[in-house]
């Protein structure tokens, strides 16, 4: 059972999220319209190894305008492998992540600004735990940052720290991973880059999210929600305001567990 101090906890995110930087920048504002589907499955009924797969794939507008298909901004595929540790406790490693992504355009000067292939690593840590009806997740992730793969002076290599905390809250039941259950999905995230290669704008950027989801077929779920995303440019002083839909289909087999498997998702 979760402690209280994990509810003040998010509580204090959620304001921190939202109070990150002063008000003396320059905000820079863009739609956009974000998607990921997303599927995970132990590899055999007795084994506490599985794998999960996620494609990633975001549109956004041009020069502030309300098109949230004008332009693309990223597209990405991670495979990953993973062990559960405990019922409640998973880690996950993505060896090797594909990622293309596009400038965001919210400037005619941005236009011209090229595209980024980049190659990732990733180290991820998911602990859930319960408090009554609600469903907490930690996740942790550290990153190894190859970007610019294509560029012919070469990648630059960074890494990247991220903590999010997500508050899912069935609605017509009393448990998240009961089949049918409609929910609300709340989650805050921070990332912090460093590296010889990175700049200066190490608290790089926040997410702040809240949507509406529906499980079926005990392991299939969808999710719509709204994202407000803020994104520190290099020179410190620009902030791209990033706002929009949010999309998730999620074919979480894992989530079965409570029937069908020993170890829960």
């Amino acid at each position: 059972m979760i402690s209280r101090s994990s509810s003040l906890l998010y509580l204090l995110l959620t304001f921190f999220c939202f109070n990150s930087w002063a008000q003396d920048v320059e905000n820079l504002h863009s739609k956009i319209l974000y998607t990921k589907w997303y599927a995970a499955d132990f590899f055999n009924d007795s084994t506490k190894w599985a794998w999960e797969v996620d494609i990633v794939y975001r549109r956004q507008s041009e020069l502030g305008k309300g098109d949230v298909w004008s332009k693309p901004l990223r597209f990405s595929v991670r495979p990953w492998i993973a062990y559960q540790f405990t019922k409640r406790t998973r880690v996950s490693l993505n060896p090797i992540g594909l990622f293309s992504s596009a400038p965001r355009f919210p400037r005619e000067s941005d236009l011209d600004r090229p595209f980024e292939r980049e190659l990732r690593t990733t180290l991820q840590i998911n602990h859930y735990a319960y408090y009554r009806r609600f469903n907490f997740t930690h996740r942790l992730r550290f990153e190894s940052r190859w970007r610019g793969i294509d560029r012919p002076d070469g990648a630059r290599h960074n890494f990247r720290f991220r903590y999010r905390m997500r508050l899912r809250t069935p609605l017509n039941s009393d448990y998240f991973y009961k089949n049918n259950t409609l929910y609300l999905s709340n989650y805050h995230e921070v990332h912090i880059e460093f590296g010889q290669d990175y700049g200066t704008n190490y608290f790089s950027q926040n997410r702040n999210y809240v949507g509406l989801g529906y499980r079926f077929w005990d392991w299939t779920r969808v999710e719509l929600g709204y994202l407000y995303q803020l994104n520190v440019r290099s020179n410190n002083t620009q902030i791209d305001v990033n706002k929009g839909f949010m999309f998730y289909l999620f074919l979480d087999v894992l989530s079965r567990n409570q029937r069908k498997y020993k170890y829960s998702f």
